[in-house]
C-alpha cells in the first residue's frame, strides 16, 4: 500500500528553484532514504511534506489525504511526524515534558476541560504520561525523565526528538539527519532503534549524509540533485548508478 505519494512537486525561493518537479512514493513499511549532495533540495522536500512550507505546485497525499494546504499540526494529527536537522527541543523543560508536548495532539480534553477540571482530564493526563514514559523507555531515556532536556548529550537529544515524534502515534516518521553529530557507538544504536521502529509498523523516511548508515538501514532510496530526482531504487542498485556516482564524486573533464 502506498502511504505517501508526491507528484510533480515544485518550490522556488525568489529565483532559486529548490525543488523542480519531484515525484516519488513511499510504501507502507518502507525505510526510504532521501539522499543527494548538499543543496539538492532534500530538506525542502521534507518541509513541504510536513507543512512547514507550501509548494508552488504539485500534489502531496498521505494516507489518501491531500497535504498541500495543511498546517504542520494538522499533518501530525493525520499520522505523519518528524524530527529536524537542527535539534528543536525545549532545553529548560524536563525530558518527560518534551515528550508530552508531542503527545498533546492525541489528548481528548481541551483548555476548557482543564480549566474546569472535568473528570476526563485526570484520565487523559495519566494516559499521556504513561505513553510518554513508554517512548522514553523505548529510546533508553526513561531513567532520566525528570532531568532537563538541555542536560542531555547531543546524541541523547536526537533520541529524545525521536521519542517525542513517536508519542504522536505516527504511521510515518520523517527523520532529518538523525545520525548527525553522533559517535560510532551512538550511530549503531540508532540503526537498531530505527529497525525497532519499523517493527512497530511505522514507516520511515530519512535524510542522511552517512552513506554507510543509509545503505545498512534503508530498503529504498531516492536521489536528488539540483532539486530533481536522478535515481530511485534499492540501495545495491543506487550504489552502481552512474548518475549517482557523478553527482557525489564528479567526473573527469
Amino acid at each position: 500500500m502506498i502511504l505517501l505519494s508526491i507528484s510533480n512537486l515544485t518550490k522556488s525561493f525568489g529565483g532559486l528553484v529548490a525543488v523542480g518537479g519531484v515525484s516519488f512514493e513511499v510504501a507502507e513499511g518502507d525505510i526510504l532514504g532521501l539522499i543527494g549532495p548538499n543543496g539538492a533540495g532534500k530538506t525542502t522536500v521534507f518541509n513541504l511534506v510536513t507543512g512547514v512550507t507550501r509548494p508552488d505546485s504539485g500534489e502531496i497525499f498521505f494516507a489518501q489525504h491531500r497535504l498541500n494546504q495543511l498546517k504542520p499540526h494538522k499533518v501530525v494529527e493525520l499520522g505523519l511526524s518528524r524530527t529536524y536537522q537542527t535539534i528543536r527541543l525545549f532545553p529548560h523543560m524536563s525530558i518527560i515534558d518534551n515528550v508530552l508536548s508531542g503527545r498533546h495532539c492525541r489528548m481528548q480534553t481541551g483548555i476548557i476541560d482543564s480549566m474546569l477540571s472535568f473528570p476526563g482530564k485526570a484520565f487523559d493526563e495519566k494516559n499521556a504520561m504513561t505513553r510518554a514514559m513508554e517512548e522514553l523507555e523505548f529510546v533508553g531515556l526513561a531513567d532520566r525523565w525528570r532531568d532537563d532536556a538541555g542536560g542531555l548529550s547531543y546524541g541523547e537529544q536526537r533520541l529524545l526528538e525521536i521519542a517525542r515524534a513517536l508519542a504522536t502515534d505516527p504511521r510515518m516518521v520523517v527523520l532529518d539527519e538523525p545520525a548527525g553529530g553522533m559517535n560510532d557507538q551512538e550511530t549503531v544504536e540508532l540503526r537498531n532503534l530505527i529497525e525497532r521502529i519499523r517493527m512497530r509498523r511505522v514507516t520511515i523516511m530519512l535524510i542522511e549524509h552517512d552513506m554507510s548508515f543509509v545503505m545498512r538501514v534503508c530498503n529504498q532510496l531516492v536521489v536528488l540533485e539540483n532539486g530533481i530526482v536522478i535515481a530511485r531504487g534499492k540501495p545495491e542498485d543506487i550504489q552502481k548508478d552512474p548518475k549517482v556516482i557523478e553527482a557525489y564524486l564528479g567526473v573527469d573533464d
